[in-house]
């Protein structure tokens, strides 16, 4: 990212919300570009920042949790993921506090390993890659009704197999697990 002076931002004259909802807000911008193209609305969606935890617990088991996710009418396997709610001190508070929520697992050691944008052309919000290394069960899930979710324990290479052939869907989480297991998801281990 950088401010390239022949690539300027565009000026906002307008904003307004379009749907401001808990599980969405839509903002439409009018806008114009440094060439004096007008461009209203342009629709932005703002969405929590949020983590994704790429947990390993002591046996070198990858902690993956599968959910029904009805955009796809799908049961999707992910990594554990939420938002970062405003009550959190910091993104690896969050991180830790969503792993624990979901899966019951803490402890260990934990480092944040990028921040990325899941759509910097329409959507506001940033995504942070974690990596949650010693984790151990600690408690059982917490049981959220709009959010079933069932544990699933893989060793690494079988996770990293599922992502590349596709039975990892998000690529937040495929780029994720990249970006976190570096030599390991190369094969270069």
């Amino acid at each position: 990212m950088s401010d390239d002076p022949d690539l300027p931002p565009w000026r906002v004259e307008a904003s307004r919300y379009a749907i401001d909802d808990r599980w969405l807000r839509v903002r439409a911008d009018d806008c114009v570009t440094a060439d004096g193209v007008r461009i209203a609305p342009f629709f932005v969606t703002e969405h929590p920042d949020w983590v994704i935890v790429v947990a390993i617990d002591a046996a070198d088991r990858m902690l993956l949790v599968d959910q029904y996710r009805h955009g796809w009418g799908i049961v999707s396997r992910e990594l554990p993921t939420g938002a970062i709610d405003p009550d959190d001190a910091d993104i690896l508070s969050a991180a830790k506090r969503e792993l624990l929520e979901e899966t019951g697992y803490g402890g260990g050691d934990w480092s944040l390993i990028a921040t990325l944008a899941p759509n910097p052309a329409n959507q506001s919000n940033r995504c942070h890659a974690i990596l949650a290394t010693g984790v151990e069960k600690l408690a059982d899930p917490h049981d959220e009704p709009t959010e079933r979710l069932r544990l699933v324990l893989l060793p690494i290479p079988e996770a990293i197999t599922l992502a590349r052939s596709g039975g990892i869907v998000q690529a937040m989480h495929v780029a994720t697990l990249a970006l976190a297991l570096g030599d390991r998801w190369s094969g270069k281990d």
